[in-house]
């Protein structure tokens, strides 16, 4: 009876650890963008877009190396996420107290205001994460907690899912501080700033990979699934980061 139960413990245990991925750390630079929150790939592949949650922040594009190479003439309130739709080249942010995603033309005029539906009391704890599909134009939209949740929005901006995100272990994260959307792989990547990991998720949230990050306050992820890149910003360092995986 032991004997069975041991093994079954180093089963699940092995099982665990087929779950944990491993990053290898490439580079970081310093970035002149205070407090960085957001971070999402331009459409051309060639740079990087990103916000700054500091009242009267702006939205900046940067290099891999975390150079500025333009802003936009948007101004915003306490902006939390970024992703650009490739199939017209916009740009959505976040506005965490405002409670809205903010669609954006490449020169920083709005041309749209969408009210997200989350019903966390705490404004701090409000909708961190964005990625755009372009196939069907829906919005995914991470709120960071209380609650911890997922919400997709149809091109209409009709709320279509919302689940609740309680991952066990090993996949638990505190908050939700990221999010970037794989075409590709159809694949979800969540960043966690206070639990320092990454989860992927497939499709329908169901956790299939963690990383363990070495360091707290990642609020902003990108990917490159050619390259196998991750890039990710610091909001306390301010920072850009880039990781193998």
């Amino acid at each position: 009876m032991l004997i069975i139960l041991a093994t079954g413990l180093i089963s699940c245990s092995r099982e665990s650890e087929s779950h944990v991925g491993e990053l290898t750390f490439l580079a970081s630079y310093a970035l002149s963008v205070e407090d960085p929150s957001g971070l999402t790939m331009d459409m051309s592949g060639q740079f990087l877009w990103t916000v700054s949650d500091m009242q009267g922040g702006s939205v900046y594009s940067i290099s891999f190396r975390g150079e500025i190479l333009g802003a936009l003439s948007y101004r915003g309130d306490d902006m939390e996420g970024i992703t650009m739709n490739p199939t017209d080249g916009t740009l959505w942010v976040l506005e965490e107290r405002l409670r809205q995603a903010v669609q954006l033309d490449i020169t920083g005029q709005v041309l749209q205001r969408v009210q997200i539906p989350v019903n966390a009391p705490n404004e701090n704890d409000g909708p961190e994460g964005i990625a755009i599909n372009p196939e069907n134009g829906h919005l995914y939209i991470l709120n960071e907690k209380l609650p911890r949740e997922f919400i997709e929005l149809d091109r209409n901006q009709r709320v279509v899912r919302r689940a609740a995100v309680q991952f066990g272990r090993p996949f638990h994260l505190d908050d939700l501080s990221g999010l970037f959307y794989d075409q590709v792989n159809q694949e979800f990547w969540m960043v966690s700033d206070e639990s320092a990991k990454i989860v992927v998720t497939n499709m329908n949230l169901e956790p299939q990979t963690v990383y363990n990050l070495d360091r707290t306050k990642f609020e902003g992820i990108a990917v490159d699934p050619e390259r196998r890149r991750i890039y990710l910003v610091n909001d306390e360092e301010d920072r850009l980061y880039i990781y193998e995986y």
